[in-house]
């Protein structure tokens, strides 16, 4: 069987019409919930470059993330067990996740469910654990030793 030669001068051509043209940005002139808030941030921020977009997602996303949180201490004790500085740091910590997307990938957006994607960060920072964290616990030298 002859091999085929390729050119590597010539780059495949792309199909036009199997290219999806990107949705437009979801906008809401009177938000009735939190998710339409924070889309209409989203929007402010990608087509008017508002940075002020950003301060007031961040602002929103972490109350909403505080309440996720609390939701899923009521169903499993070891959140619930988590001392208030911790489940603040995974409420931050999802919600920056996603500003962070926005200022270092171009073309991020969410087109449906702004709450959702949250949900889902909560549930990674709660739950997800690095192969790193399980090799190193940090050990009270007291309880370790068995001190009174």
């Amino acid at each position: 069987m002859p091999q085929l030669e390729f050119e590597f001068d010539e780059l495949p051509k792309k199909d036009i019409q199997t290219e999806k043209p990107k949705p437009a940005l979801p906008h809401f002139d009177n938000p009735k919930c939190d998710n339409e808030r924070l889309l209409n941030y989203q929007w402010a921020y990608k087509e008017n470059g508002d940075q002020n977009a950003l301060n007031y997602m961040y602002t929103l996303g972490y109350k909403i993330a505080l309440k996720y949180i609390s939701t899923k201490a009521q169903k499993n004790r070891h959140i619930a067990e988590l001392c208030r500085s911790d489940k603040e740091e995974k409420a931050h910590n999802a919600i920056t996740y996603i500003i962070a997307r926005y200022l270092k990938v171009s073309d991020f957006a969410i087109s449906e469910s702004f709450t959702a994607y949250l949900y889902l960060r909560i549930q990674h920072e709660l739950f997800y654990t690095r192969k790193v964290d399980k090799i190193v616990q940090f050990v009270d030298m007291e309880t370790f030793r068995g001190a009174k």
